[in-house]
């Protein structure tokens, strides 16, 4: 069976903050930003496949058994006895915006080897998509960097969505040009506006125009509640999300994102088509249209995986 997208990274327990009888309790739920699309594919009606690594213990299970609830694929999943899942503290402020606190050391997900995804996962040309949570430390970097290679060689269309968490650079000054030179072997990037402010200060836009002109077919911001902006050909598209009541963003954007996804696989878009479809009128923004419902159902509800959206979800927005 071929697999319509095939995500790669970081599968995680996120341990959510709730006030209760004025205590925090942590209630632990499956994430992870890339896990969080394949599911938010496979919620959609789509399949998707999901590679990386978690420990041989309690949550890791917990993970297995939730993607394989949600219907993704977990043949390429693997479980190690030798190192732990890692672990992530969410918490939420009164508007549902989130904050991180990562326990990510040495752990399961940052010990996966690039011969672990055999060549055949690639060979119905997937979308192969990523975080640039495996681009923080030098040897899941060079996994990473070989993955993208080999998926390009295999013709897949290449997602990137940037996904920024500062904690987890140990050296913060790098993460630019790491995730500007990634950016630039990707078709599409996702940046959220939060991130490309944080990494690039007032060079947002002015990057965006870059990968576009060093061949990036499709550049979008995200900004929350607040325009989505396109770039793709010589346009700048915009889309306004659906008005919600947020009560945890989390996963708002990799739902975007799975929407976005979705669509394209629906559609059977190859790599060598991507560019033809963005130039044929409509296309662009019907689906961000759609990807951009997903994001906001996702933000009305708490959690990961629980917060994605099915077609039923999306009709009754």
């Amino acid at each position: 069976m071929n697999f319509d997208v095939l995500c790669f990274g970081e599968a995680l327990i996120d341990m959510r903050g709730e006030r209760v009888d004025g205590y925090t309790r942590f209630v632990p739920q499956p994430g992870g930003a890339p896990a969080n699309v394949a599911v938010g594919v496979a919620r959609l009606g789509g399949q998707s496949r999901f590679a990386g690594q978690i420990g041989a213990d309690l949550f890791g299970n917990q993970i297995v058994a939730a993607l394989s609830g949600f219907g993704v694929d977990t043949s390429l999943l693997v479980q190690t006895p030798n190192a732990n899942t890692a672990m992530a503290l969410v918490g939420l402020d009164d508007s549902g915006e989130r904050s991180f606190s990562f326990y990510r050391t040495a752990t399961a997900d940052l010990l996966y080897q690039s011969a672990q995804l055999p060549d055949a996962a690639l060979s119905g040309q997937p979308i192969f998509h990523f975080c640039s949570n495996t681009l923080t430390e030098p040897a899941i970097l060079e996994v990473t960097r070989e993955l993208v290679r080999r998926a390009r060689k295999a013709g897949c269309l290449v997602s990137f969505d940037v996904n920024y968490r500062e904690s987890l650079w140990p050296d913060r000054r790098v993460a630019p040009e790491l995730i500007r030179a990634m950016a630039v072997e990707a078709d599409l990037v996702k940046f959220s506006r939060e991130e490309l402010t944080a990494l690039f200060g007032n060079r947002g836009d002015e990057l965006a125009r870059e990968l576009r002109a060093r061949g990036v077919s499709l550049v979008l911001v995200s900004d929350g509640p607040n325009t989505l902006q396109a770039w793709a050909g010589e346009r700048l598209r915009q889309i306004t999300p659906p008005a919600v009541q947020a009560v945890d963003t989390t996963a708002a954007g990799d739902a975007c994102v799975a929407g976005l996804l979705y669509r394209l696989a629906a559609e059977r878009v190859s790599k060598d088509q991507f560019g033809a479809w963005l130039d044929q009128t409509g296309n662009l923004e019907s689906t961000l249209t759609f990807a951009s419902r997903c994001g906001a159902v996702a933000a009305t509800r708490f959690g990961a995986f629980d917060a994605l959206p099915d077609m039923a979800d999306l009709q009754a927005l």
